[in-house]
C-alpha cells in the first residue's frame, strides 16, 4: 500500500478492519463459486459457514474444507478428515 497526496512527516492511517473484511468477502465469493463443483463431485451438498474467524466448507458430517490465501493470494482449500488435517 502507497498513501498518494501526503506529504512527508503526515500520518496515514489504514482501515485494517476494512481490508480484512473485503478478504473475507472475496474469499466468501470464491468459496461460492467453488462450492457447486465440489458438491457435484463429492455426491452431497456442501455449504460455505464461518468457523472462528476461518471460512469452510461443511456438509451434513461436518467440516470438509477450510479456506486461506496463499502467500499469492490465491485461495487453497485444505481437506479435513475428522479432527485432523490431511
Amino acid at each position: 500500500m502507497r498513501p498518494t497526496g501526503t506529504e512527508p512527516g503526515d500520518f496515514v492511517e489504514y482501515d485494517m478492519d476494512l481490508y480484512e473484511a473485503q478478504r473475507r468477502s472475496r474469499m466468501r465469493a470464491a468459496l461460492e463459486a467453488s462450492r457447486v463443483e465440489l458438491s457435484s463431485e463429492l455426491g452431497t451438498e456442501l455449504q460455505v459457514a464461518s468457523e472462528g474467524n476461518e471460512l469452510v466448507l461443511a456438509d451434513a458430517d461436518g467440516v470438509r474444507y477450510r479456506a486461506s490465501l496463499n502467500h499469492e493470494g490465491r485461495l487453497v482449500l485444505t481437506a479435513v478428515r475428522g479432527a485432523s488435517l490431511l
